[in-house]
């Protein structure tokens, strides 16, 4: 006779292999290394943070480059007559000898109706109060636009007069109110003038100037608009020519750099640094280490004194630097470096933030390829953006101040089995 298992019975003979098939699959797959604690090989592999004065690291070097960029390069001139700064724009325009029309090519028999059209930048001009006067002064002495200063018209060439040798005024306008323009208009000779400028390429040039009220005004283009009559017709050629060659000269001047790193100005400035990929930082090799970020961290020293601190935000451009910038000097080629763009905050900076660069990848690929030195800098980007500038604290600051390396980093696991 068959004998049938109770309905219980059949239940429990199927879940048992089940339950050892699971607990032998958990068996497999338990991490074994969670067993043993603080016992198991790389437990002590923690991620660190550290850093390290730059004047601990080998032949940590920085220096402030000038003269990237001069007034010439700039996208704006400054008209200033204020106590703390004065200011001038030198030009000098260059009248061509012929005008080409639809049909052909002829020269100017006589020019008239001449308007100096100067643009003005209404966010960067200050004013006490109104009216100010702009005057187109002309110069009694030429200039080299790439070397005039307030107290020379070219190296080693002073003014008889600081600010300009001064000839007659040729014309004037008021400033009545915040505008972003303005026009001067002649009051003489509009053909003796140009035809003047016309034969002798410019002559000496002249000066634009601010008179009146405190005033301290940003220009950002000037331009030239007259009519001419070509020999052979009577209908005059309206004739437009924006000036190009301008400049301008300040007092006090910029001052020069010293130790401390710069970054921005007119003439525009960088700073540059090298030093030698380090072996380990606070006894932590690097060499098998995971570095997760890596950062050069600057402090920022006091604003520059009036009228040199920045009005506003300025863009810098971490830059790779392609040799030794203590032999090549200004002229070291540079190259595009990843996480490249810090900006420089006015507030920030009088509050003491610091700027940061980061250079994960430069130290990351140092340190894989064995190689010997890191040359980096920060450059304004776009160069001659501002005239003013902001000063870092170098090698040679205070330990406080000094440049900082900090590395987030992994340290090799040690893999020594337990006993």
């Amino acid at each position: 006779m068959r004998r049938v298992a109770p309905s219980g019975w059949r239940v429990a003979t199927r879940i048992a292999p089940v339950v050892a098939a699971a607990a032998l699959a958990l068996a497999c797959t338990e991490d074994p290394l969670a067993l043993l604690g603080d016992a198991a090989p790389g437990a002590t592999s923690e991620t660190r943070d550290v850093s390290v004065d730059v004047a601990d690291l080998e032949s940590w070097r920085d220096t402030t480059y000038t003269g990237f960029a001069l007034p010439t390069n700039a996208s704006f001139t400054v008209v200033a007559n204020g106590p703390i700064l004065r200011a001038r724009t030198f030009g000098r325009l260059v009248v061509p000898d012929t005008v080409r029309t639809f049909t052909d090519t002829l020269p100017a028999e006589s020019y008239e109706g001449l308007v100096v059209h100067v643009a003005l930048d209404t966010l960067r001009s200050e004013y006490a109060s109104f009216p100010v006067t702009l005057k187109l002064v002309s110069l009694t002495r030429g200039f080299s636009v790439d070397e005039v200063s307030w107290t020379e018209a070219r190296s080693g060439v002073p003014w008889m007069t600081p600010g300009g040798d001064l000839g007659p005024v040729i014309g004037a306008a008021e400033i009545t109110e915040v505008t972003d323009s303005v026009d001067i208009e002649p009051g003489v000779s509009t053909d003796s003038l140009l035809k003047a400028w016309r034969a002798e390429d410019g002559g000496n040039g002249f000066v634009i100037l601010a008179e009146g009220p405190e005033a301290e005004v940003q220009i950002r283009s000037i331009r030239f608009e007259y009519d001419a009559t070509l020999e052979g017709r009577e209908n005059p050629v309206v004739q437009t020519q924006l000036l190009t060659t301008k400049t301008f000269a300040t007092d006090p001047p910029q001052p020069p750099p010293g130790t401390a790193l710069r970054v921005g100005g007119l003439p525009s400035a960088r700073f540059y640094l090298d030093f030698a990929t380090p072996d380990s930082v606070q006894g932590v090799p690097l060499a098998r280490a995971q570095i997760n970020y890596a950062e050069l961290v600057f402090q920022p020293l006091a604003a520059p004194a009036a009228p040199f601190a920045l009005e506003g935000a300025l863009t810098g451009r971490q830059v790779t630097l392609l040799g030794d910038p203590f032999v090549l000097g200004p002229k070291t080629p540079v190259g595009a470096a990843p996480a490249s763009f810090a900006s420089l905050q006015p507030d920030s900076l009088a509050a003491g933030m610091p700027i940061r660069l980061n250079i994960t990848t430069i130290l990351s690929g140092a340190v894989r390829d064995s190689a010997t030195r890191i040359r980096i800098g920060l450059r304004p980007e776009p160069d001659a953006q501002t005239l003013g500038f902001w000063e870092f604290g170098s090698v040679e600051s205070a330990p406080a101040l000094r440049p900082r390396l900090r590395i987030i980093l992994t340290p090799p696991a040690d893999f020594e089995l337990p006993s």
